[in-house]
């Protein structure tokens, strides 16, 4: 007999099938959400695999509450509310109720919403990763319980994940200074514990070398406004002729330093930002930033979540089609005296 570890798992059975763990794990419960065919061709497959369902698991999953889980790490950043909005609009439409928790890019409380969400029986959830919970995560995508990631990454996770491509956006903004001769350009940096930190200081840094300029000034800093304004004022104090936020809070960050050292923006000093935000329309020269496009990373993320939840969407979608491209959006941000 095969030592207990060597038992093939319900990921074994959605491989054979070439279905989602999902759809398999609503077969093996015998959920009519999946088609009669699919459900017997589901079963043989795992008979002949000799898979024994979880007993707990297959309870969980063979019920609906047609209710979703959202996992965010802020909802005082305007960017991670209008991201629970779009999947709020949308799932309202789908006829599904949300749960909305707030981490404050916590993994503690992230870990204690995601066994809450799990252990109240949701459908579904859509979560914002912390690099620590990766585990928990790829365990509760294991256990057949549908997921989407979005906005941040787990290295080598199978859980289908909607993030934003920061580099056409970045190429765009690194192109524009250049051409308004706005250097040196001081990159306020979000932290390097998440892919977005990581992923776009890299995006930067490549935009700058596809330029052939020198290396720029860079503040290693955190997805808040206290730290946008703290990088601000240290970029200031090293010479920087724009300040280039990486995220909503520190743009916010940015302008409060720029307004406290009366420094009037587009005049004084190039600007660009992250993510559209009203406020950032509103200043006297509005910002130019990049945009992530975040209603449609969000409207794309409860796509491929409702298509698990039906049983339609593939075990493993493709990656292009979970990537949205940052665009530039121009202000009047930068100085016009820099214009050669």
């Amino acid at each position: 007999m095969a030592a207990e570890h060597s038992r093939p798992t319900l990921r074994d059975v959605a491989h054979r099938a070439g279905v989602s763990i999902a759809t398999a794990s609503r077969a093996m419960a015998d959920n009519p959400a999946v088609a009669t065919t699919t459900r017997a061709r589901i079963q043989a497959l795992a008979a002949d695999l000799g898979y024994r369902p979880n007993a707990q698991a297959r309870a969980l999953q063979s019920s609906r509450s047609n209710t979703i889980g959202i996992v965010v790490p802020s909802l005082l950043n305007p960017y991670f509310a209008t991201m629970v909005t779009a999947v709020q609009n949308a799932a309202k439409g789908a006829g599904l109720a949300t749960i909305i928790t707030n981490t404050d890019e916590n993994p503690e409380t992230m870990a204690a919403s995601l066994t809450f969400l799990a252990s109240h029986g949701v459908d579904g959830i859509i979560c914002v990763p912390d690099e620590h919970c990766a585990e928990q995560l790829n365990h509760l995508h294991d256990q057949g319980i549908p997921l989407v990631l979005i906005d941040r990454e787990l290295a080598g996770s199978p859980i289908p994940t909607v993030i934003s491509d920061p580099q056409p956006g970045m190429d765009a903004a690194v192109s524009l200074l250049v051409e308004h001769h706005a250097l040196p350009i001081g990159y306020l940096s979000g932290p390097m514990s998440t892919s977005t930190g990581r992923a776009r200081l890299e995006a930067f840094q490549r935009a700058c070398r596809n330029h052939d300029l020198e290396p720029q000034l860079v503040f290693r800093g955190g997805f808040e406004q206290e730290q946008g304004f703290e990088g601000a004022t240290h970029l200031l104090d090293h010479g920087a002729r724009t300040l280039f936020a990486g995220d909503t809070m520190m743009t916010i960050g940015v302008l409060e330093a720029c307004h406290r050292a009366g420094l009037s923006i587009g005049e004084d000093i190039s600007v660009i930002g992250f993510d559209s935000h009203p406020l950032f329309t509103l200043q006297p020269r509005p910002l130019t930033v990049i945009d992530q496009q975040v209603d449609s990373m969000a409207r794309q993320a409860f796509t491929v979540l409702h298509g698990l939840l039906a049983g339609t969407e593939p075990i493993q979608p493709t990656r292009t089609d979970l990537v949205t491209p940052t665009i530039l959006i121009q202000g009047d941000s930068l100085m016009k005296g820099s214009h050669p």
